[in-house]
């Protein structure tokens, strides 16, 4: 009875993280984060947030106020071919005057969104930049193809590392995009917290995360467009994500979502480190 509800609420998590890192990727992100701020910026987010306030506490802000806020649903993503290796702009960045553009021109609308205007512009632009750059890190937030592997049916059926002892592996039906929001990580472990220090104490102490605290934007999707077509191709022809597909594909989920949380702690840092706003 534990493993059937345990499935239940597993594949309910598939179907409801539909459209970004589920809560627990946001949250994994932004604690990652929240470790790395400097005095400054850490002195701005608990003036902006409250005291006491984390950011994991905000990192899926975004996706609960999306449906009600129409003009922010294209700023989660950047819709890129997935046999393209380019940025075009005019092309992948449309202005919707319904959805908005995208992620790319949101960021860079942050970076001083976020400390010039009201109280309540900037309590909104701290949610959208955690949320955001969060997103930019997600592999299939770059691909046009089927919504970004939305239209891709597949059979999560996997062990990987949470799945131990006297646990077996059961078939979750779900699609492509909802397993790299939330089932690849529920793999993993069952507690964002637990992913946080298992990245703290492994690839976060790599030679390759120390030189990541770099780049805009545009160069984050880029970089992620490239895991994408990766993971993208990686997918066999009968569409079971089984343990050799885990195997695969597991340090490059590492790796973005470490990423996301260095890259979203310099941004922050970046953004904070200054006190200038555009004229009025």
């Amino acid at each position: 009875m534990r493993a059937y509800c345990l499935s239940l609420i597993f594949s309910c998590l598939l179907i409801t993280a539909a459209h970004a890192w589920g809560q627990e990727g946001h949250s994994i992100v932004a604690e990652i984060a929240q470790r790395r701020l400097s005095p400054e910026a850490a002195d701005a987010v608990g003036r902006i947030l409250g005291r006491g306030h984390s950011l994991a506490s905000v990192g899926s802000w975004a996706d609960d106020v999306r449906d009600a806020r129409p003009s922010t649903y294209n700023w989660h993503f950047v819709d890129i071919p997935i046999a393209r290796s380019t940025y075009d702009a005019g092309a992948d960045c449309k202005q919707d005057p319904e959805k908005g553009d995208c992620t790319i021109a949101e960021l860079e609308r942050l970076k001083t969104e976020l400390r010039c205007g009201s109280t309540d512009k900037k309590i909104e632009a701290l949610k959208f930049a955690v949320h955001f750059v969060g997103d930019a890190h997600q592999p299939l937030h770059t691909v046009l193809e089927e919504r970004g592997g939305n239209g891709v049916q597949v059979d999560i059926f996997m062990q990987g590392k949470s799945c131990t002892g006297t646990c077996h592996p059961t078939h979750n039906h779900s699609n492509f995009h909802a397993a790299w929001d939330t089932g690849l990580i529920m793999k993993t472990v069952w507690d964002w917290g637990a992913y946080v220090d298992r990245l703290e104490d492994g690839w976060l102490q790599s030679e390759e995360a120390k030189a990541l605290a770099i780049g805009t934007p545009t160069d984050w999707i880029l970089e992620t467009h490239v895991a994408a077509q990766s993971v993208w191709n990686a997918v066999p022809d009968n569409k079971v994500l089984d343990d050799n597909y885990y195997n695969e594909v597991l340090p490059v989920l590492d790796r973005q979502l470490g990423k996301a949380g260095i890259r979203l702690a310099a941004f922050l840092n970046n953004a904070y480190a200054s006190n200038a706003c555009p004229a009025q």
